[in-house]
């Protein structure tokens, strides 16, 4: 009789499993953080990228220039954000001064 193969072969190939099913947050924030200095380029150490709720990326900019190449550039921003995701995510970016 031959022995029925097992789901998973390790914990880590469970846990693996689990995150892609569960397409966890956690995910999309470490690669969104990853990749925010790539894709912000020299706009990067002026734009200060403070959180993600419900699909809104909320930037704390250096300065109102800072703010207003935020406001100018942001379409460009999201579409090359959200090339790194399976689904888009981000849906809008906010300045915040908090």
């Amino acid at each position: 009789m031959t022995e029925k193969p097992d789901r998973w072969s390790s914990a880590g190939d469970l846990i693996k499993s689990f995150s892609y099913r569960a397409n966890t947050v956690n995910d999309k924030l470490a690669l969104l953080n990853a990749v925010w200095d790539k894709e912000c380029g020299a706009y990067a150490k002026h734009w200060a990228l403070v959180a993600v709720k419900k699909g809104t990326l909320f930037v704390r900019p250096k300065s109102a220039a800072a703010a207003q190449e935020l406001q100018m550039r942001s379409g460009v921003l999201l579409k090359s954000l959200n090339k790194y995701f399976s689904r888009p995510w981000l849906v809008a970016v906010k300045t915040t001064y908090r």
